[in-house]
Parts: structure tokens; C-alpha cells; sequence
């Protein structure tokens, strides 16, 4: 169709093209189609990029946790070898005495 100008519109002329030149049209859009998989799809670049983030974070979880457990069993090995260490965590972390001694409550004023 002709406009006002005179001029054949977008529209009907993007008809006329795929109307007479079908088969490029379908062969274009099947690439399209199988670039967006390649790119967008659950096996795609993108989904790839992803699980390789997740296995990065995944594994420097892993060496952290692994890092805390040998910290841990070295605290374990000096508690079973050491009895001051021993006296040293019971002491500080649970508050606990030897018999006889008496334990004094400092009272800090903040107000001053």
C-alpha cells in the first residue's frame, strides 16, 4: 500500500520481502532460535557462567571450613597434651576456680 507520499509503507513492504523470500526468513529465524539457546538455554553460556561462579564460591567455602577444622584440632591436641592450656580455657571461657580461691566481682562506674 501507498501512503499519502506515495511511498510503499515499512510494513507492507517487510510482508512483501518474507512473502517472497520465505525460505531465507525461516532459515534466519531457525539461527535466531539457535543462537538464543546456545546463549539463554539451561545448558547455555550463560547458565555456565553461573555454576562456574557457584562452584568458585562453593570451593572457597570449602577451604575456609577446611582452615577452621585444623584450627580446631590444633586447640584439641594443646588441651589434651597441656594441663595449664587445659586451665586456661576453663578458666576464661566457663568461669571456673580452683578450690579455695575466691573470686572478687569489680564493679566499673561509667558515670565518671
Amino acid at each position: 500500500m501507498k501512503d499519502s507520499s506515495g511511498k510503499v509503507s515499512l510494513f507492507t513492504g517487510i510482508a512483501r520481502y518474507i512473502k517472497y523470500n520465505l525460505n531465507l526468513v525461516i532459515v534466519v529465524l531457525f539461527f535466531i532460535g539457535l543462537i538464543s539457546m546456545t546463549i539463554f538455554g539451561n545448558k547455555g553460556i550463560l547458565q555456565k557462567m553461573k555454576l562456574e561462579q557457584e562452584t568458585l564460591a562453593l570451593e572457597q567455602q570449602i577451604k575456609a571450613e577446611l582452615d577452621k577444622t585444623e584450627q580446631l584440632q590444633k586447640e584439641i591436641d594443646a588441651l589434651k597434651s597441656s594441663d595449664s592450656k587445659l586451665e586456661e580455657v576453663a578458666r576464661e571461657k566457663y568461669g571456673m576456680t580452683k578450690d579455695g580461691e575466691k573470686i572478687y566481682k569489680v564493679i566499673i562506674d561509667s558515670t565518671e
